[in-house]
């Protein structure tokens, strides 16, 4: 084989090597979901889910990722999910509460109410569901709850994702 032959094979080798990678760590787009997470105050729960929601998604080498907003925000992260996100190791996500707005309903995928009753707009989307079980109580009883949607919520989507 020749010289320029084998350089040849070898560069279509690094670009597909190179497309896999950026397949992997892609962001949403239309073809991928973009996962909202809302609860009340955009401060808490959804700051909860979206912090575990782009850890595990990460972990399984799956390109999703996810934000949080709310229906009635308030100006700061709560303190109490901050200081859980933080003894747990997680990464917590950056931004302020942000309400839910025509642009996160249109652009997202699945929308995801936990303990919080969503804008007319988002339950017309088609994309809502509701995560009504998730307790008030402690740090640890609300995680707990979210990190089990949250892994349902990723087998379904790689059970669904095309290779």
């Amino acid at each position: 084989m020749s010289t320029t032959r084998c350089a040849s094979l070898f560069v279509i080798a690094i670009l597909a090597f190179a497309t896999a990678v950026s397949a992997q760590t892609a962001k949403p787009t239309a073809a991928l979901p973009a996962i909202v997470f809302v609860c009340e105050h955009g401060a808490a729960k959804s700051v909860i889910a979206t912090a575990y929601f782009n850890k595990l998604a990460a972990e399984r080498k799956l390109p999703y990722r996810a934000t949080f907003r709310g229906t009635s925000p308030q100006e700061a992260l709560s303190v109490r999910a901050v200081a859980g996100l933080k003894a747990d190791g997680v990464e917590i996500p950056s931004g302020a509460p942000t309400a839910i707005g025509d642009a996160d309903i249109k652009t997202a995928t699945h929308i995801f109410a936990i303990g919080c009753t969503l804008p007319a707009a988002a339950v017309k989307s088609g994309k809502a569901q509701d995560w009504s079980d998730v307790p008030e109580d402690s740090y640890a009883t609300q995680r707990d709850a979210i990190v089990r949607h949250v892994n349902a919520l990723l087998d379904d989507l790689q059970r669904e994702r095309k290779f």
